[in-house]
């Protein structure tokens, strides 16, 4: 297999698809390319969020590993890595693995917000609230961020910052409900049945 560098821009490309990360397809090519590519830390981090997304927590984790190996400081790795973490529920390792990934890269706003939802998970409000508004300052068009904080703010009793909070969300991501609602379900759907 000749992997050049437009085939690879192309399939890059491809990946910004909602299904991606369910093909088989996705999964192959990026086995192949990650057999003539080892030590590029980008390829080896998408695959492992492809095996995350799947549910393949251990390939995933290995993944996450070999990349810090070959490159210590690549903040998106330890942001996937956050992710399994929060995945299995181990909620101080998801937020250290976050926390790394924000000393790297302090603009990295995807690992704030998710830094922001495990404060949550812990009871930690303030810090949570304070971590949503930095992500907000950083990126003003991050939906889940407006949408998180005024989930808080709700649940504090402040429902017209909520309000405020919840349609800036929406005025961002109109399907963001919808989204949330369907991941809900599938998560209690997968529950119900693994029991």
């Amino acid at each position: 297999m000749n992997l050049n560098l437009q085939d690879k821009k192309t399939f890059q490309q491809g990946n910004k698809s909602p299904n991606y990360t369910q093909s088989s397809q996705v999964k192959n090519y990026y086995s192949e390319l990650w057999k003539f590519e080892e030590n590029d830390v980008d390829d080896i981090n998408k695959l492992a969020e492809n095996y995350y997304n799947q549910g393949n927590f251990i390939e995933a984790i290995a993944l996450c590993h070999r990349v810090l190996r070959n490159q210590p400081n690549f903040a998106p790795a330890y942001k996937t890595l956050g992710n399994i973490l929060q995945a299995q529920n181990k909620v101080n390792a998801a937020i250290r693995a976050y926390s790394l990934a924000i000393k790297i890269n302090p603009k990295f706003v995807e690992a704030i917000v998710n830094l922001g939802s495990m404060f949550y998970k812990k009871g930690q409000i303030d810090e949570a609230m304070i971590t949503y508004r930095k992500a907000i300052n950083l990126e003003p068009n991050m939906a889940a961020a407006y949408w998180n904080l005024g989930k808080i703010l709700e649940q504090e009793g402040r429902f017209y910052e909520a309000f405020f909070f919840q349609e800036k969300a929406l005025e961002i991501q109109p399907d963001l409900v919808n989204n949330a609602q369907k991941n809900y379900q599938d998560s209690l759907f997968k529950k119900w049945h693994s029991q």
